[in-house]
């Protein structure tokens, strides 16, 4: 009976161990999709009920036994990686001897347990599931029929033996709560007294129902939502804003982690359906335990169409948080309302905002501004600062074009400046331009968008009730007299002049008065500076970018040519006075040749010829030999194509280099200076008589001159090229 016992049980054996090989090869987590099927089918607790028929192996007083395992589990699953599970088993193990009458001795007797042991089970998919488990645990047998030595005539016989074994698990779970399993397993007993007729190997395959705490995820009932949002209430947004809010919250909220256990992965953003081209990504948790709660700054990246509204549009967004809980990925949203204003508004609660309506890409204020400069091209002072005269030219043609200053009758800005609260409007250049009306704010938006396009860095300048406009002259300070000789005139940033212009008068007053009135205000408030403010706008625009734009054409008229440049040079003849009254004093005080040589000098440079002329005639009348007024008033002559004149003053200043009374540098100018004027008069012999004696001071400085030693024989484009050769002057 032994030996057929044997063969029968060995492919069974090689079945079970199969299985149990298998099961401990699975990976303990499973996915399915996005899903962790063990995280997102986890139960915290289970209670199972196990029986199991065993079949002896190796020890041949084993094959005399029915054996049968009745048992209970209670099994965990751990929070953090579910498919590791510790449990603990108790149950009976009835040993019923089958030769009792042939033995005379009845050997039936039973085992009760406890054991602990630690499960490996991961999901094939929510139905299924296989595992592997462990457990060690000590028993006490029971012979009530058993006489055994030295027992004394005991009713009851018995031993403690220890238990060890492994399973595999086949599950089937036809709820998330209700699991039955096919569990192969084998398990070793071994005595730990006298008696060891019975230890060794059983295997068998048993069947467990178990019952499992926790809701279906899938259920109705179970919708997740583990985050509490709180302080959702958003304030008005603004359009003019776009660039700030993809860089600075909009709000703050706060998330809390309702569930006992704790949520991965969470990321939160926020969706403006129409008006975003994807969720804003806000913040990112790691973990966020059970109970705890954190702020999370809103940022909105806005596409350009929040520049098509008008007025106050009421909006609806979504915030949208992500995370995993329970190794299910969950999305859950939360509505929140708010208003926008459309692209002209914003509250005054940080003056750099009015930067973002600077648009110095806007090609209609480009196209306005190269016309500008066009019209002025031969009327521009090369001795004075382009960005001072681009600023005048610009000014007084806006004031041609009938721009006029008119206060916002809905928003005045000494209302709404102290007031972040109140909503104001403020106009893009492109609209001003159209309308031709504007508040301080509007004129003072469009007047440095008009320099700004140019590349003339300007700022805002900010007192109660008003704001206005300022700009760099590109001038240095110690150079500060070019640009106006009453240093309170100016303003010094940085070691550069700045010119504040009082953009509200425009087309009431002139240039120089709205320059004048800007600066009284400024220092008006020397003693309380914290009451105003300068802000460059390439600051201000690192934090608040210039709005978007759907440029069309305006239609714009640019207005009339002729007298748009009249104001300039009425406004250039007013600043040359201005700049040249002090040095005329100080040459009329000391009277002295070279006084009075500096100023003409001073006085050509601002394109007071006839002052120059004079100023030079006088120097010379002190000083007849003066060579440097003599070469300064023949060029100012020759400027004025006046050849001839200009002739017989560089003939005078030949006679003084002959005298001795010269250097080196003086002769070349001497030299080529007659033989420019030569030339300008046909006299081409004897330009390139005086073209020679220059070339022997310095051949390498003349060189650029070579058309005077040519006879005349350049022609055309390249004599009026070579024509066109600055004179050299002016000299002190």
């Amino acid at each position: 009976m032994t030996n057929r016992v044997d063969k029968r049980v060995r492919p069974n054996l090689r079945r079970v161990l199969s299985t149990l090989l298998i099961a401990s090869a699975l990976p303990i987590a499973a996915q399915q999709g996005d899903v962790n099927l063990n995280s997102y089918y986890r139960f915290p607790a289970s209670f199972g009920v196990q029986y199991q028929p065993l079949t002896g192996i190796g020890n041949r007083r084993l094959s005399d036994f029915q054996i049968n395992e009745i048992a209970g589990e209670v099994r965990l699953s751990l929070a953090r990686r579910p498919a590791m599970q510790p449990f603990v088993q108790g149950g009976v193990v009835d040993y019923t001897f089958l030769n009792a009458a042939a033995a005379n001795q009845d050997w039936t007797h039973r085992h009760a347990y406890a054991a602990g042991g630690f499960g490996l089970a991961t999901r094939l998919s929510k139905e299924f599931e296989i595992g592997f488990d462990i457990v060690a645990g000590a028993t006490q047998s029971f012979f009530g029929d058993l006489d055994l030595p030295g027992d004394g005539g005991s009713d009851t016989k018995g031993q403690i033996n220890a238990l060890g074994g492994a399973s595999a698990k086949l599950a089937l779970n036809p709820s998330y709560n209700v699991s039955i399993a096919v569990k192969p397993s084998v398990r070793y007993l071994h005595g730990l007294g006298p008696l060891d007729e019975f230890d060794g190997l059983t295997y068998g395959v048993g069947f467990m129902v178990s019952y499992r705490l926790g809701q279906d995820p899938d259920a109705a009932t179970s919708s997740i939502r583990a985050i509490r949002f709180s302080g959702v209430e958003f304030p008005p947004l603004f359009a003019a804003m776009q660039s700030y809010y993809a860089d600075n919250p909009t709000t703050t909220i706060t998330i809390e982690n309702t569930e006992k256990t704790a949520i991965e992965n969470v990321q939160v953003a926020f969706m403006q359906a129409g008006f975003m081209d994807s969720p804003t990504p806000a913040a990112e948790i790691a973990v966020l335990e059970p109970g705890e709660s954190v702020e999370v700054p809103i940022y909105a990246t806005f596409n350009d169409e929040v520049f098509t509204t008008q007025g106050i549009t009421p909006l609806t967004g979504e915030i949208i948080a992500e995370y995993t809980t329970r190794g299910r990925p969950v999305e859950q949203h939360q509505s929140v309302s708010y208003e926008l204003h459309d692209r002209n508004a914003l509250t005054w609660d940080d003056d750099r905002k009015v930067a973002a309506f600077i648009t110095a890409q806007d090609s209609a204020v480009r196209n306005y501004a190269s016309f500008v400069r066009q019209i002025h091209r031969d009327d521009t002072n090369q001795y004075l600062s382009e960005n001072l005269q681009f600023a005048m030219q610009a000014y007084n043609a806006l004031a041609e074009l009938g721009i006029l200053y008119q206060v916002d009758p809905s928003s005045p800005f000494t209302q709404v400046q102290e007031n972040a609260l109140v909503v104001d409007s403020i106009s893009l250049p492109r609209e001003t331009l159209a309308r031709l009306t504007g508040d301080c704010d509007d004129l003072t938006v469009l007047y440095d968008t008009m320099l700004q396009s140019v590349g003339i860095e300007t700022a805002f300048v900010t007192i109660p009730g008003h704001i206005y406009c300022a700009f760099n002259t590109g001038v240095q300070s110690r150079d500060h007299a070019m640009v106006h000789p009453d240093r309170d005139m100016l303003v010094e940033i940085d070691g550069s002049i700045w010119v504040l212009v009082e953009i509200t008068l425009m087309g009431r007053a002139g240039f120089l008065e709205a320059w004048s009135t800007g600066v009284s205000q400024f220092k008006k408030y020397d003693g309380n500076p914290d009451v105003r403010g300068f802000f460059q706008t390439a600051h201000a625009q690192q934090v608040f970018r210039p709005v978007g734009l759907r440029e069309t054409d305006l239609g714009l008229q640019y207005g009339d040519e002729e007298a748009i440049v009249v104001r300039f040079r009425e406004d250039m003849e007013r600043l040359s006075t201005s700049i040249l009254a002090p040095q005329r004093q100080e040459a009329e005080q000391r009277n002295s040749s070279r006084m009075w040589n500096r100023y003409g000098i001073a006085a050509a440079q601002v394109g007071a010829y006839r002052e120059a002329q004079d100023a030079f005639a006088r120097s010379l009348q002190i000083e007849r030999d003066a060579l440097g007024a003599q070469l300064n008033l023949g060029s100012l002559h020759y400027l004025l194509e006046e050849y001839d004149r200009a002739l017989g003053v560089f003939s005078e200043a030949e006679r003084t280099i002959s005298g001795g009374r010269s250097r080196t540098t003086h002769q070349l100018k001497v030299f080529l200076n007659l033989s420019k004027t030569h030339y300008a008069l046909g006299n081409y012999d004897r330009a390139r008589a005086y073209y020679e004696n220059a070339q022997t001071v310095n051949p390498d400085e003349v060189a650029r001159f070579s058309y005077l030693g040519s006879g005349g024989s350049i022609t055309g484009r390249a004599s009026e090229a070579a024509g066109a050769e600055p004179i050299l002057f002016f000299e002190e």
